[in-house]
């Protein structure tokens, strides 16, 4: 038992075998427990931890000051004149710029306690529904409690007087430096050239006036339409980048765990099918059992030529060209006959023709192209490519089993589609090995008659009950019949990615809600400010359904605008995001195009939202009043 646990630990226990002569080999971590620590010996493990939480943490912080640097700069603006008559009354520099950053402490003194008691809550709320998740997923006895830690409030604390004092500092700089008649006047805010508002002839022939004025607009105050971009681009940031971050360690969990899914197997040896059919009929019937697939199993060979390798294997041919048999290296295939209603629904799913695969006259096969192994030198997890082909290619199948070392060439089968998807009761089989998917007519005619024993029959059954369901089996069991339940088994890794999905869609939800305030507050903000022009364009004859347009056009602006810098930086986020995964995992780069297209509609919705709300706000002015305003 050690007074302070800490990744010191590893070395301590190293350092005691060697003063009492104990082999370093022998020294057994207790890696379960420590992991609740943050401790680990595995490198992988540790740069992919402190890794994706400085991208992340990082992301966040960005946005959370990109929101209050905003709004301070959008207030400062505001205030400008209010500025201007304080210098010449007499305020310095320096009382200018300690007022803004009053206003800064003062919001910090008020939201920092609510900030913490509100997060205190929301965690505590939080463990009070996912204990008995957490108990499950990771089979432990204990409940998991809200501690407060001196460290983490300071922390906190520290981390959120940082992002204020950032967001204020610019700002405040700004507002010191503002003269007494430039403020009054309103000089600096905005200043105009021919060339500064010049927009294309294109624009005003395609969209019309309306669509010229509000381009216009935005290139006549450059300050207020970047913050709004900015705001906009952060948002897509943020977005993008958490909800890429719940994917990937989603796969990450799902790739760490066994992939079982199904709750009960059941063995029924080689048996002739004909024979087995009514006990097949009794199980597959039971009661709670809510789906059932029948599989006919059959190991055989294939020999695979060199450029249809798996990227590791092609690796090792390189190094020891004796692997191949005349340029070719065998493969172990697993050849799965899924009964009729089994194979329906899985070719369904993956987009397979189903009468393809049923006719015996053109024997065809599903072919699960994807595996996972876990690298035991690497120490990660790896998905990769089980084979390189294509559909229509066909695989020349070897019966190589037997007491003898003789070959038997059986059936050519064709490549009728490619997956990573596996039917239940199908597991990976990791590199040099390969999972092809048949109707049973096909397993018929490819496998020969005198191998024919050598099939072995499967049932994999999904039940609302397994003890119970498990107990109807051995009742009627029979012959070299065997039950294997993997509830429990299969609980846990459900829990453990329903347990992530948990913490990480709330982290989504936070972002959203916090890029949303975002938008509008700058945009919002914006348009009250701009009051006096938009009386201006209705005294000289703009209407209601013109400026309708011309704010519509405004937000198309903004939203092409942020989407153009947005998508590139959330991009590059998360490829950072998954090259700090890659430590512990190795899995394909691809982008979330789901997200990208949710963001795509997000962004016009939202600032098309905030738009309609300011404007309308706007619209119940009175034209006089709002051109009595002083504020630009």
């Amino acid at each position: 038992m050690l007074n302070k646990i800490n990744s010191n630990l590893y070395t301590h226990a190293e350092d005691l075998a060697k003063a009492n002569a104990i082999d370093p080999e022998s020294i057994v971590f207790n890696n379960d427990l420590l992991r609740y620590y943050g401790i680990t010996n595995n490198d992988g493990l540790r740069s992919t931890l402190y890794s994706l939480t400085a991208v992340i943490m990082t992301v966040i912080v960005i946005g959370s000051v990109s929101l209050i640097y905003n709004a301070f700069a959008i207030s400062v603006s505001e205030r400008s004149r209010h500025l201007g008559m304080l210098s010449s009354v007499g305020a310095t520099r320096r009382q200018k710029r300690n007022s803004v950053f009053f206003e800064g402490m003062v919001i910090g003194v008020i939201s920092i306690p609510i900030g913490i008691i509100c997060g205190l809550v929301g965690i505590g709320i939080t463990f009070m529904f996912i204990n008995s998740m957490v108990q499950g997923a990771l089979g432990l006895t204990e409940k998991f409690i809200v501690i407060i830690t001196p460290l983490s409030i300071v922390a906190a604390c520290a981390i959120s007087i940082l992002t204020i004092f950032i967001s204020t500092y610019l700002p405040a700089m700004k507002a010191s430096k503002v003269s007494a008649i430039d403020a009054i006047r309103q000089t600096t805010d905005i200043k105009l050239t021919g060339k500064a508002v010049k927009t294309s002839k294109l624009i005003r022939r395609l969209f019309g006036i309306e669509a010229e004025i509000g381009l216009k607009n935005l290139k006549r105050n450059k300050r207020r339409y970047k913050a709004t971009v900015f705001s906009l681009v952060i948002s897509i940031v943020l977005f993008l980048a958490v909800s890429f971050f719940t994917s990937s360690m989603t796969k990450s969990v799902e790739l760490s765990q066994h992939g079982v899914n199904f709750d009960i197997q059941v063995y029924l040896g080689n048996e002739d099918r004909t024979t087995i059919d009514p006990l097949i009929q009794s199980i597959t019937t039971l009661q709670n059992v809510t789906e059932a697939s029948v599989i006919q199993n059959m190991g055989v060979s294939s020999l695979i030529e060199e450029a249809s390798l798996a990227p590791e294997l092609r690796e090792r041919v390189k190094m020891d060209n004796s692997m191949l048999k005349d340029g070719k290296l065998p493969y172990q295939i697993e050849v799965n006959a899924l009964n009729e209603e089994s194979l329906r629904a899985y070719a369904t799913a993956i987009g397979a023709d189903y009468e393809q695969l049923v006719d015996p006259e053109q024997l065809a096969a599903i072919v699960i192209d994807t595996t996972i192994y876990e690298d035991m030198i690497a120490k990660k997890y790896v998905e990769t490519k089980a084979i390189n082909t294509k559909v229509g290619n066909s695989l020349d199948l070897i019966y190589t089993g037997g007491l003898t070392d003789k070959w038997i060439n059986l059936n050519q089968v064709k490549i009728a589609a490619l997956t990573d998807q596996l039917p239940m009761g199908i597991l990976s089989v990791g590199v040099g090995n390969l999972n092809i998917i048949v109707s049973e007519k096909v397993m018929n005619q490819l496998i020969d008659d005198q191998i024919r024993s050598g099939i072995q029959t499967f049932i994999y059954l999904k039940s609302t009950d397994p003890m119970n369901t498990q107990r109807q089996i051995e009742e009627i069991k029979e012959g070299r019949m065997s039950v294997y339940n993997m509830y429990q088994g299969r609980q846990q890794e459900e829990q453990m990615i329903m347990l992530m999905s948990v913490f990480t869609y709330g982290f989504i939800v936070l972002i959203t809600l916090i890029s949303i305030a975002n938008i509008f507050n700058t945009i919002s903000t914006s348009i009250s400010l701009r009051k006096r022009e938009f009386a201006m364009l209705k005294s000289v004859g703009m209407t209601p359904h013109g400026f309708n347009k011309m704010m519509n056009y405004e937000s198309i602006f903004y939203g092409i605008k942020s989407l153009l810098y947005g998508l590139p930086l959330s991009i590059v986020v998360m490829y950072l995001i998954h090259k700090s995964a890659m430590y512990t995992f190795s899995y394909r780069f691809t982008l979330p195009w789901t997200d990208i297209l949710f963001v795509i509609a997000a962004v016009f919705v939202i600032v098309g939202a905030a738009m309609l709300y300011s404007s309308s706000k706007v619209k119940k002015e009175n034209i006089i009043d709002a051109l009595k305003q002083e504020n630009i």
